[in-house]
């Protein structure tokens, strides 16, 4: 494994971070959430959300590459909550892809989105991640995360 650069995204980067965001959706498909939209990834809104996090003024993007090749990359951006006295910040999507992962390349790409933050003077930061995946809590817990909010889901049938 040559040297990891941690880098700031930019437009040039998008094919490289939409493959792996669809990568993403895809083990959060399998093993989560069924209602996931594979197709949004690729899709014009899919596209433009990304394109926002890169080069957007309240937006974050920065991708991990290892010989030129992006492995893993971050997207936030500010969360706006009218309700909130407090400006925050939610870390919207990371992932590195395998046989990279567990060196510290996610904890890398976290600091930078946490310097970020500070950059802008944001004190709270928000991840949301499925109940069921273990190792996505164990990650950001160790990034300092805690239990802040706790949402609930019910399905309904109709006989």
């Amino acid at each position: 494994m040559a040297n990891i650069l941690i880098r700031p995204a930019n437009k040039k980067d998008l094919d490289g971070i939409l493959l792996l965001n669809l990568a993403l959706f895809k083990k959060e498909f399998k093993e989560f959430d069924k209602t996931l939209n594979i197709n949004w990834t690729y899709s014009r809104v899919g596209r433009e959300y990304f394109s926002k996090r890169i080069t957007g003024k309240d937006n974050f993007a920065a991708v991990a590459t290892d010989d030129k090749k992006i492995i893993g990359y971050i997207c936030g951006g500010l969360s706006y909550t009218p309700a909130r006295i407090v400006k925050k910040a939610k870390l919207e999507n990371i992932i590195v892809i395998e046989g990279f992962r567990n060196k510290k390349i996610g904890s890398r790409l976290a600091k930078e989105f946490f310097k970020w933050c500070q950059s802008k003077n944001i004190r709270n930061i928000l991840v949301t991640t499925f109940a069921k995946n273990s190792a996505a809590l164990n990650f950001y817990k160790n990034l300092g995360f805690k239990n802040l909010e706790v949402i609930l889901e019910k399905k309904i049938r109709f006989d």
